[in-house]
């Protein structure tokens, strides 16, 4: 049984979340469980060449693309977590950190030897505490 329930999104890639999103909620529904989504952000590094404050607001304006696909999806009351970072790591961390009990992630398509399952799905099947459930395409 699941209590709090993870789902990643992209808001880049409609694949990430168009099945996945839908199943999530229904999960969160059967189970009586908290829904949250989170997007990982590559992390922006401050470097001498570029201006004072370059970057500042990508967490504010991807929050905004993930919040307008939720709530086009009727699920605007799905709290979002935008964490800059490595993909699989932050997941990884955010999960174990706040006790999801599952994560319910999309496969992409990938390249041999990956069919559909790409390093950060692959990544965090195989090093997730809790139960992963893939979403195939």
């Amino acid at each position: 049984m699941a209590t709090k329930i993870l789902l990643p999104i992209d808001h880049t890639d409609d694949r990430s979340w168009k099945k996945a999103l839908p199943l999530a909620l229904e999960q969160a529904k059967f189970y009586g469980a908290e829904l949250h989504a989170v997007e990982v952000i590559p992390e922006i590094i401050q470097l001498p060449n570029l201006p004072q404050g370059y970057g500042a607001g990508a967490k504010d304006f991807v929050r905004g693309k993930v919040e307008t696909i939720l709530a086009n999806n009727d699920a605007a009351h799905v709290p979002v977590h935008i964490i800059e970072g490595s993909v699989y790591r932050e997941i990884l961390k955010l999960a174990h950190k706040d006790g999801y009990d599952m994560i319910i992630m999309a496969s992409a398509k990938g390249d041999f030897p990956n069919y559909e399952i790409g390093p950060n799905l692959a990544r965090v099947v195989r090093n997730a505490h809790c139960t992963v459930t893939v979403v195939r395409d």
